[in-house]
């Protein structure tokens, strides 16, 4: 079969049908110093070599003995080496590194670097496979962007559309046809600077935030200086009383906010489950919560590691570019406003707008359940001073 391939690579196959032959079947990559079993299957030199030594020496696909160990077979690396040659003549292209968002439409077999993603089709496309959006009327009008790995975050959850507008009024990325009459936008690429800018000049105030120890719920154990908070499973001495958390793990921050501008940061690091925001002082803390604005709860949340979401009224799921180490609460009781920001990638998360505070709100905290270890770290309420804002 290799020799067929060989004798015909430049006028009978294909680069794809090639490249079927010339992949590793453990790393799936092009094979490098490629060597054959007798059970007729090729591999990677290190590859199998790896292999052999956990398995007993057999073969990764057929399980047969591997009774000598190969030498690279000169026919296969004649084979890549002319085929390399011949229709790779940039390797640049070939996505074999780890980084490298691959084009959608390629083989599988034989994928290249995508230089561009659509964000109405949502795909990535290499050269080649870019053309039909660069000569094709139906295409007129797609939004082409540098490759993009997670492009449903580029998108409009409500409309599809790209997020190509920013509205100052409700502080989140909008579509074109989120557009309402008067609308305050701007073009997307200036409002991460304009989050700068109205961090650094607003008026709000680092608000000195510490746990109000009393609205713990059991499980949860507060520093004696009210600046970390953890889940123990495991009960610890606080008074009991109408304050207090009972079912849902909880607690209350201090001090009570009932007017103008305040913002604190949150470390949450890398533990798979937490909940932060605002709570309304007179909302529901007994039993099962109903998390909502309604109720008086405007907060965001992680839960199974890696889903997002915002306690809208439906619920909300939140895409993500960056998995957040530090998150900023800020608030703005004259606009009754609740955004959260990721504050070491400087960029806006979330939203509440048009709030009902109906008095005083809180801040809130819930570190999730402690499990296997995987939560175990504290919620960590940093220290700030107001030249913190410049972050």
């Amino acid at each position: 079969v290799h020799s067929g391939l060989l004798a015909n690579t430049t006028t009978m196959i294909t680069p794809v049908d090639i490249s079927r032959h010339l992949q590793c079947p453990i790393c799936k990559n092009l094979l490098t110093d490629p060597v054959s079993t007798t059970c007729g299957h090729t591999f990677c030199k290190g590859c199998l070599d790896k292999h052999i030594s956990r398995s007993d020496s057999q073969c990764p696909l057929c399980q047969e003995p591997v009774t000598t160990k190969p030498s690279v077979n000169k026919a296969i690396e004649a084979l890549l080496q002319e085929f390399l040659q011949t229709h790779l003549p940039n390797l640049d292209l070939f996505c074999g590194e780890r980084d490298a968002i691959p084009c959608d439409v390629c083989d599988e077999h034989l994928t290249f670097k995508a230089v561009k993603s659509c964000l109405i089709c949502s795909l990535s496309f290499c050269d080649e496979h870019l053309k039909p959006h660069q000569s094709m009327a139906r295409f007129k009008g797609h939004k082409l962007v540098s490759p993009v790995e997670k492009l449903d975050q580029r998108a409009c959850n409500t409309h599809g559309r790209p997020l190509e507008l920013y509205c100052r009024r409700d502080e989140r990325c909008i579509c074109t046809l989120c557009v309402k009459t008067g609308g305050d936008v701007i073009p997307r690429p200036e409002s991460h600077l304009l989050h700068k800018d109205q961090i650094l000049k607003s008026g709000l105030c680092a608000v000195n935030v510490t746990l109000d120890a009393v609205t713990a719920h059991p499980h949860l154990e507060v520093s004696e200086d009210g600046k970390e908070v953890r889940d123990t499973r495991a009960s610890h001495d606080i008074p009991g009383g109408p304050q207090q958390f009972n079912l849902v793990g909880g607690v209350l921050g201090k001090p009570h906010i009932t007017s103008g501008r305040a913002f604190w940061v949150v470390e949450v690091g890398n533990n798979v489950g937490w909940e932060l925001g605002v709570m309304r002082d007179g909302a529901k803390r007994k039993g099962k919560l109903s998390y909502k604005p309604s109720e008086g709860y405007w907060a965001i949340m992680l839960c199974a590691q890696n889903m997002y979401g915002a306690f809208a009224d439906p619920p909300f799921q939140l895409h993500l570019e960056t998995r957040p180490q530090k998150l900023g609460v800020f608030v703005d009781c004259e606009k009754a406003l609740v955004s959260f920001y990721d504050m070491e990638a400087l960029s806006h998360i979330y939203s509440f707008t048009h709030c009902s505070f109906n008095g005083a709100i809180r801040p809130y905290f819930n570190p999730h359940p402690n499990k296997d270890g995987s939560n175990s770290s504290p919620l960590v309420i940093c220290r700030l001073n107001q030249t913190d804002i410049s972050v």
